[in-house]
């Protein structure tokens, strides 16, 4: 972060030089103790990953970038014609590592004069939608290492950009490495310009400078300052309650929202221009900047007894869980939270959640072991209400809240032992958003229009949204061209995109896929209609395996089908059967005693 410079350099205007603005292409070589496996990753809709990517942002990983990206000194930036060896490797280092993490699914650019890293991992909507980004600035004054100042940014962008990329998300997410942030915020302007013109829509951009070290006298809560500006809820506190939410419930309660203008170096680091150009842009900082006797000096080097990373990767996490958060919105279905835990005696829990819009917030649970006491607190800490039950309810789920809210803001549910044994919890908690502050609840809406949702382009009952969510052809009716349809192979839980498994047997029972389909039978059950004939044995002796034809007899032989399957008969041909042979009145072994005795007869007369 820098200090206050004349204000002529923070907005003056840099061309953007067409020969940086292109593509990066990368040796193959490129290698990184961060890179993936290359297997295709897990596509998001509906579903909430917020802990999961809470979870998996690393400590070490985050850690490393620090100490990778500073290991060779300074590195400061110089004229656009000569930005100085270190300044340039460090950027090399970050497009390499951009590639190696996401397994070349990140596009890299370097844009402008003063070469700034724009690293995009694509969203899987093929329409336009707004976007996310989160990013720090790689350059550092010439006489410190920059682990702090701004090594937390860099490795911030790259831990997200490693843990991000294990998945498709259904928006596009921006990393940000700007260069020239300490001589006027020149990489930072030139990128806000470039995004404007090109017209990037972002929901909200999350800027890190500086996280390692947390005021000492901080209360619990607010070790790491998430500084947002002033407008409406939806301008910048709502994106900073979400990263104060992750970091209460799925954390160690670090986060401290705090309103611009509270702020004194506001117009200090690489979100103001971005914020100049009308963009939703928050600053992730440290708490205890006026204890950071490292600032601009050769101190700030990563290994500095003063620095806290486990409070920096709690940022971290809040922001990426944040981005995950966001993009499990459902269309036509409320936020929803389904949570499972367990309280032994006298413990407690807080989930913590932004109310952006006036809602109904319910809450239905089933708890077991003992009794419990649910209270709802509103973003002024007072209760709303409460309730305490000392006996358990342990069979069915139990509507106890449905509490009607205007105020928007950070919104708590508490919930307490105060039995005497450990109680279960299975708690679910539903209430509407609207983020954007449209006056149109995101469940009634989504990232494109909302056509979409009736428009089926190719007939084939999926509905355009559907196969946006899905990855299959809006345009074909079969995306694979396996000759299977994706209606078919959707309902069957087949991969449409997968064009092989129309040669798979999923049910073992020796039809392929595709034959099971020519026959309208299900590929996952090796008995289709039920009538206790296989599918194969069927198809083999032309009977109809989705249709129950058990007691049926094509042969005319007295056998149904299903006797025919059991004696290992052909159903389609007329076996001579004694046994079964039927004369009206009499049975075959009647006959026979008749015939021996006429024929004793004659003998005894002749």
């Amino acid at each position: 972060m820098k200090r206050g410079l004349p204000i002529f350099l923070i907005f003056m205007f840099i061309l953007v030089s067409p020969v940086n603005n292109e593509i990066v292409v990368l040796d193959d070589a490129s290698t990184s103790v961060h890179e993936l496996a290359v297997a295709p990753p897990e596509r998001v809709y509906g579903v909430d990953y917020a802990q999961r990517v809470f979870d998996t942002v690393s400590m070490s990983s985050f850690q490393s970038y620090i100490i990778k990206l500073t290991e060779n000194g300074s590195r400061p930036a110089g004229i656009p014609t000569d930005l100085g060896a270190k300044n340039i490797a460090a950027r090399n280092w970050i497009v390499d590592e951009l590639y190696a993490v996401s397994s070349g699914r990140i596009e890299v650019e370097v844009l402008g004069e003063y070469a700034s890293v724009l690293g995009k991992l694509p969203g899987y909507l093929p329409v336009d939608a707004p976007a996310l980004m989160v990013g720090g600035h790689y350059d550092s004054v010439s006489i410190a290492p920059g682990a702090n100042d701004d090594g937390t940014g860099v490795a911030a962008s790259l831990e997200l950009a490693r843990v991000m990329s294990m998945y498709e998300w259904p928006l596009d997410i921006y990393f940000g490495f700007w260069n020239a942030e300490e001589v006027g915020l020149l990489g930072s302007t030139e990128v806000s310009h470039i995004m404007k013109d090109r017209n990037i829509e972002l929901l909200a951009y999350y800027n890190v400078d500086m996280l390692l070290v947390p005021d000492p006298g901080a209360p619990q809560g607010a070790q790491v300052l998430m500084v947002y500006p002033i407008g409406s809820y939806h301008e910048g506190a709502y994106w900073a309650d979400l990263t104060r939410a992750m970091s209460q419930t799925y954390g160690q309660h670090m986060i401290q929202p705090i309103m611009s203008i509270d702020f004194s170096a506001w117009t200090r680091s690489d979100h103001y221009p971005f914020s100049q150009r009308g963009y939703t842009a928050l600053f992730a900082h440290e708490s205890g900047f006026a204890y950071d006797t490292a600032y601009h000096t050769p101190l700030d080097r990563w290994n500095n007894p003063l620095y806290d990373y486990p409070v920096a990767t709690e940022a971290v996490k809040a922001i990426g869980s944040a981005m995950a958060f966001t993009m499990a919105r459902t269309y036509g279905e409320p936020t929803t939270y389904d949570l499972s835990f367990t309280l032994v005696t006298s413990h407690e829990r807080n989930f913590t959640f932004a109310i952006s819009t006036p809602t109904a917030i319910n809450v239905t649970c089933r708890w077991f072991g003992g009794g419990t006491t649910i209270s709802l607190y509103n973003p002024n800490d007072q209760l709303v209400t409460q309730m305490v039950d000392p006996d358990a309810s342990p069979w069915e789920h139990t509507q106890i809240i449905s509490e009607h809210v205007v105020s928007k803001g950070l919104y708590r549910l508490h919930i307490a032992n105060t039995g005497g044994t450990g109680v279960g919890h299975e708690l679910k908690l539903s209430y509407e958003t609207d983020i954007d502050g449209n006056d149109i609840l995101d469940s009634e809406e989504f990232w494109f229009d909302d056509e979409y949702f009736s428009l089926d382009s190719d007939l084939d009952t999926i509905s355009d949204a559907q196969e946006m969510f899905i990855g299959t052809n809006r345009f074909s009716n079969d995306s694979d061209s396996d000759t299977l349809p994706d209606p078919w192979e959707v309902e069957h839980e087949l991969d449409p995109l997968d064009p092989s498994d129309a040669e798979g047997d999923n049910d073992s029972d020796g039809v392929l896929n595709l034959v099971e389909y020519l026959y309208n039978c299900n590929p996952n059950h090796p008995d289709s209609d039920s009538d206790t004939m296989p599918d194969l044995w069927e198809i083999q002796n032309g009977l109809n395996p989705a249709v129950d034809d058990s007691l049926e007899d094509p042969d005319n032989d007295a056998v149904t089908n299903v006797k025919e399957y059991e004696d290992g008969t052909d159903p389609q041909y007329a076996e001579f059967r004694p046994e079964r042979l039927v004369i009206p009145g009499l049975i075959v072994g009647s006959v026979a005693a008749i015939v021996v005795v006429a024929y004793k007869t004659i003998r005894r007369r002749t």
